[in-house]
């Protein structure tokens, strides 16, 4: 199921995918950046493939997807979003499960706590913003070309 966030000049920001089965997470990440980005979230990873709206500049994968089927999501969505930054969102990043997908060419991990500034942070640095003066990074960046 895919929801999108109606905020005004939405064109002009990045576009985000969420990726998240469940519902409560899925809910929280698009409630912490729809007011900077363009969010569309989905349950599957196959609904944010067919989607019709235009390639994402970062998608953000729950951990539970690679476990369910395997890190060669990833070189699905890397097939189908040539230039867009995956990022994992995790319990804890030194899952197996999150080694492995980093490995397999995930940009970062997101990992708990979640909050405002570790979210909206770890989407900053995929997109190659700067991280404000004073602001610690919250984002584990791997493999940022």
């Amino acid at each position: 199921m895919q929801f999108e966030t109606d905020v005004s000049a939405s064109e002009d920001r990045p576009t985000i995918f969420l990726i998240e089965p469940e519902q409560v997470v899925r809910s929280a990440l698009d409630y912490i950046l729809r007011e900077r980005y363009q969010t569309h979230a989905f349950a599957a990873v196959d609904e944010a493939m067919s989607s019709s709206t235009k390639t994402p500049a970062v998608v953000l994968i729950g951990i539970a997807i690679l476990r369910d089927r395997g890190e060669t999501v990833l070189d699905e969505l890397n097939r189908v979003f040539t230039s867009t930054r995956i990022l994992l969102v995790a319990e804890r990043n030194s899952d197996p499960v999150v080694q492995a997908g980093l490995e397999q060419g995930a940009h970062g991990v997101i990992s708990n706590p979640i909050s405002f500034s570790s979210v909206c942070g770890a989407v900053s640095a995929a997109l190659g913003v700067p991280d404000l003066p004073g602001e610690p990074s919250h984002v584990i960046c791997v493999a940022f070309d």
